[in-house]
Formats: structure tokens, C-alpha cells, sequence
């Protein structure tokens, strides 16, 4: 306990936001992302896992090792800030909707979060586990970040093979063309 008293205050509130960051994720993953067909059955048993090491060698980095030092703290905060706040921002645009690798999409979304990026969750995801590798550089927490990275590369793109199959398929390619999969076309912002 001494320890942690005795760690500067803003890593103890860096921990703290990626606390409460980790504790939303987890209750989205249970009440908006429910894994309710096979597909995403299958989806949760090569994520959930992961994501559960990369949580906990976060944790177990914070109260056995210092700060990474050579990385200013500033750089994760905003990291986890970002994230976090993508992260919100797409639950209140998608409200409605049910996700968890979904067989057929319900609708194109291209409002909200989904204006600056076309899977702001992935995105959101990224943001978080990178913050993570940035405080505590484990090689298990940056080797489950790359992992988490290519399962969300690997899942948007089927996504969006599905969407460009279904019958949103001509308003998908236009979307496409003008908000960046993971991040924004600043090019068209400035047009």
C-alpha cells in the first residue's frame, strides 16, 4: 500500500482511468456486445482470453514494476482519454442496435463516432491497449495488443465484405471512400 501512496499522483490516476475503462468495457461486453449465435460465440472464445491477459499484466505491471519512464505519462492518458471517450461515444450512437459479429447488419450507421471513424469500437480498443503498452512496456501486454490489433483488422474487414454483399452495399462503398477504417481522413475534413 506504501507503494502505491507513494507513486506519483498522476500514475496513480493514469491506473485509475484505465480502472474505469476496463470496467466499462467488460459491462458493454456483457449487455451491448452479447454473444448470442455461433459466430460470435466462436469470436469470444479467441478474444475474451486475450483480452483478459492484457488486463491483467496491465495490473500486475502497475503494482510490480515503475512507470515507463522513457514514454511521457501525458501519452497514455491521452491515449486512454481517447479511447475511452470513443468508446462512449459510439455506445450512444448505436444505442439501439445489436452487435457481437452480428450475421446480417441491421443498418448502416454513419452518424456520431461513426462520422470520424467506420469502426470506432475497434478503434476505441486499439487506443486502450496501446495506452497500456505505452505505461508498462511488457512484452506480453504489447504481444496482446498486436494479437488484439490483427483480430480487429481481421473482424472489420469481414464486416465490411458482409455489408458490401448486403443491401446497403452502394451506401457502404461511398462511406468508405470518405471516413478511414481505424482512423480519420483528414484530407476530406479540410476539403
Amino acid at each position: 500500500m506504501n507503494d502505491f501512496i507513494a507513486r506519483p499522483i498522476v500514475e496513480n490516476l493514469l491506473f485509475a482511468l484505465f480502472v474505469l475503462i476496463v470496467c466499462s468495457l467488460v459491462l458493454a461486453r456483457f449487455t451491448v456486445f452479447k454473444t448470442t449465435n455461433r459466430r460470435s460465440l466462436v469470436g469470444s472464445f479467441f478474444y475474451d482470453p486475450i483480452v483478459a491477459i492484457h488486463i491483467g499484466f496491465t495490473a500486475y505491471s502497475y503494482f510490480t514494476s515503475s512507470y515507463n519512464d522513457s514514454i511521457p505519462l501525458i501519452m497514455p492518458f491521452i491515449f486512454y482519454l481517447g479511447g475511452g471517450s470513443l468508446f462512449f461515444w459510439a455506445i450512444k450512437t448505436t444505442r439501439e442496435l445489436s452487435f457481437a459479429l452480428s450475421n446480417i447488419p441491421e443498418k448502416l450507421v454513419s452518424r456520431g463516432a461513426f462520422l470520424v471513424v467506420r469502426h470506432p469500437y475497434y478503434t476505441s480498443y486499439i487506443l486502450t491497449w496501446t495506452a497500456s503498452c505505452l505505461a508498462y512496456s511488457s512484452s506480453v501486454i504489447w504481444a496482446t495488443q498486436i494479437y488484439l490489433t490483427a483480430f480487429y483488422v481481421y473482424s472489420a474487414r469481414e464486416e465490411e465484405k458482409k455489408l458490401l454483399q448486403g443491401k446497403y452495399a452502394a451506401d457502404y462503398q461511398i462511406y468508405q471512400h470518405t471516413v478511414g477504417m481505424f482512423l480519420p481522413r483528414m484530407t476530406l475534413w479540410l476539403s
